[in-house]
């Protein structure tokens, strides 16, 4: 049998993020089935969630003799015509079958989709950021511009990007107050974006007299708070190697292009920068890997104790 859906559209393009929430998962289902309803917000969250744009979508993997599910895919009929594919999806005509691929009757994981949403480490455009040329607007840095280093003199830029997204949830930016992390200004970052940590506490708990820790993980509610903003534009700075650069006087990092960061941006953009950088390592980023030893949330509140 052939299971073919014509007229098929993609849900936005490849810069747009949705959230799936499952409901009525029975103890030890770890995959789409019969049962269940899933709910699709928008990404980022408003605060509070607006309503889902698809709701009670009804994942029947055995339907059309098992072709509606697999490993790699799950079709919903009702209320809303949805087709979940882990493969890119191109307008006009999706077939599943014939033959035993897919496999009848499996069922696409619920691990196939990651937990947690992409960070995006960067700046809030109007950020000075430290070049050759003296304090400039982040958004101004082109590719070739120096930042100044803390370690390597300066730095050039070879690759500048840049995104507008809602600035509520998950994705409001922290806010520095003036001279909280050594800034100058007030000074607003990503969630994720690093910042220099140093002292006695850090080398107690580290064991180096210098880390670098998401600004999230900072956050104390007087001086370092995470503001909303209906939206928000950030942007990115890669260089070479992961720098130790200077946003409004304080320490804080270049892009560091592996991990996680890189499903922050949209394909062309991945492409972009691997191209730029053939050999890059997911996990280590580029050249010699991070700039300093990461600290985690757990061991950032107990820092700031």
């Amino acid at each position: 049998m052939i299971v073919s859906l014509s007229g098929v559209a993609t849900l936005g393009n490849a810069n747009t993020y949705y959230r799936a929430v499952v409901r009525q998962v029975g103890n030890g289902q770890t995959s789409f089935g019969n049962g269940q309803f899933v709910d699709i917000y928008v990404w980022p969250d408003d605060d509070p969630p607006d309503p889902p744009i698809y709701s009670s979508l009804n994942p029947q993997h055995d339907q059309f003799q098992g072709r509606a599910g697999s490993d790699g895919h799950q079709i919903f009929t009702s209320p809303a015509r949805i087709v979940f594919q882990m493969e890119p999806i191109t307008d006009g005509t999706i077939q599943y079958g014939p033959g035993i691929f897919p496999p009848r009757n499996t069922r696409l994981p619920f691990d196939s989709f990651p937990t947690n949403p992409p960070a995006i480490p960067c700046f809030v455009e109007g950020t000075l950021i430290r070049t050759a040329r003296g304090e400039v607007p982040v958004e101004c840095i082109r590719p070739g511009d120096r930042l100044q280093t803390m370690d390597n003199g300066y730095s050039p830029v070879v690759w500048a990007g840049r995104r507008k997204v809602c600035g509520l949830g998950r994705m409001a930016p922290i806010r520095f107050e003036v001279g909280a992390a050594g800034n100058r200004r007030k000074l607003l970052v990503s969630p994720q974006h690093r910042m220099l940590v140093e002292g006695w506490r850090t080398e107690l708990i580290m064991g180096k007299p210098q880390t670098i820790a998401a600004a999230a993980h900072l956050v104390n509610g007087r001086t370092i708070r995470r503001v909303r903003r209906p939206m928000i534009t950030y942007v990115h700075l890669l260089c070479e190697e992961h720098q130790v650069i200077f946003a409004e006087g304080a320490a804080t990092e270049s892009l560091f292009p592996g991990g996680k960061s890189l499903l922050a941006f949209d394909q062309p953009a991945r492409d972009e920068i691997r191209r730029l950088f053939p050999s890059l390592c997911p996990v280590r980023g580029t050249g010699s890997g991070v700039v300093r030893p990461v600290m985690n949330g757990v061991t950032a509140r107990q820092v700031l104790a």
